[in-house]
């Protein structure tokens, strides 16, 4: 073998082994990435997880006070309010006028304890559904506030997941906090459309467009969930949440959930 050819020898030896070792480092890089990957997975996943359980427990303290309102205060107020009707029956003229006041006063007092108890725990939810329950709610708010709250509905009857229908109907319930406390709105329409394979929720006010704007600020207040609360319920079921200006004024959210039917 004459100079030439072990020079060629040599150099193909070296090229080869420059493209092994080029080779390896790209793999081994690959390697590191797919495990950042992974470790960035499982991380999320744990997230998730520890939001999840946040959640459920706050939903489970919610009931337990509802419940409690409801059965132990709620029939306390009751009995009041009957002890008032025979009082009323028994007493004079003057006194018959200011029982009337009294038992007005504790009517409003049931009606606030029963909207309280139905924000913390929606029953309307777990026995009619979603749409009945939005609908009940946009109720309730139309009675305790000076905005006029519609709901509207495309009749469809398909069923929720419980636990994706929980979470929009919380979103609701935030966005609807924060049109009434920041929007200075007139109306306000709730719109609630389902196809087979996706649920959609439009929120819709006419209030000064500043709906986003409180919602964007209150990230950066502490005890203030506000935006982050609504985003993370919503990736928990797989949702998403767009905000666009309303016209001529106020603002549009729209929620939508995907595959949102109870696994058979």
């Amino acid at each position: 073998m004459n100079t030439l050819q072990l020079i060629l020898a040599g150099t193909i030896v070296m090229m080869s082994l420059g493209i092994f070792v080029v080779i390896m480092v790209v793999l081994q890089q690959k390697q590191v990435v797919q495990y950042k990957l992974t470790l960035r997975e499982k991380d999320l996943q744990i997230q998730k997880e520890r939001l999840v359980a946040v959640l459920q427990g706050q939903e489970i303290e919610r009931k337990r006070i509802a419940e409690d309102l409801h059965d132990e205060v709620g029939a306390q107020l009751s009995v009041l309010k009957l002890s008032l009707n025979h009082l009323q029956q028994l007493a004079g003229n003057g006194e018959k006028e200011k029982l009337k006041e009294t038992k007005e006063f504790a009517d409003t007092i049931i009606q606030q304890l029963r909207f309280i108890s139905q924000s913390l725990h929606p029953t309307t939810l777990e026995n009619l559904g979603l749409s009945h329950a939005l609908d009940s709610f946009a109720s309730l708010m139309n009675k305790n506030r000076q905005t006029a709250i519609q709901f509207r509905t495309d009749g469809s009857s398909y069923p929720v997941d419980r636990e994706k229908a929980l979470n929009v109907y919380r979103v609701v319930q935030e966005l609807m906090n924060n049109i009434l406390k920041h929007a200075e709105a007139e109306k306000v329409l709730i719109i609630y459309q389902s196809t087979p394979q996706l649920l959609t929720i439009r929120v819709e006010d006419d209030g000064n467009g500043l709906l986003i704007d409180n919602l964007e600020a209150s990230r950066k207040k502490t005890g203030h969930l506000g935006l982050k609360n609504i985003e993370s319920r919503l990736n928990i079921i797989g949702g998403n949440i767009t905000f666009v200006k309303n016209s001529p004024g106020g603002t549009i959210a729209e929620i939508r959930v995907e595959n949102y039917q109870p696994v058979a």
